[in-house]
């Protein structure tokens, strides 16, 4: 039996040879190393969830002294319309960036 201390490059286990095109191979390569290193964060699956919670507030809507309409563009809407258009543009911080503490989300 031949055995090696070597170790798999992969997390997700085995390998397998694809062609692609040479321009693109070291891109995709690097989103390869990311999503098996779990630091790829699906961006559409972030945006459906921001509007997902829009419409379910605004379905939550009571109309009060201040707003007879549920809508989204008042001042505390702000900082999420901000948070959806880095998503949407891929100019998010990263990760450790937007947990700062002391930064609390507001409803």
């Amino acid at each position: 039996m031949n055995r090696t201390s070597w170790q798999p490059a992969w997390n997700h286990g085995k390998t397998q040879s694809i062609r692609v095109p040479v321009a693109l191979a070291e891109q995709i390569l690097e989103y390869a190393y990311a999503v098996d290193s779990g630091h790829v964060m699906d961006k559409h699956l972030i945006l459906r969830a921001i509007d997902s919670f829009v419409e379910s507030r605004i379905a939550e809507f009571h109309p009060n002294q201040y707003s007879h309409t549920g809508s989204t563009t008042t001042r505390r809407w702000d900082e999420l319309r901000r948070f959806r258009t880095a998503i949407a543009s891929g100019h998010a911080r990263s990760e450790s960036t937007l947990q700062s503490p002391g930064v609390t989300a507001h409803h």
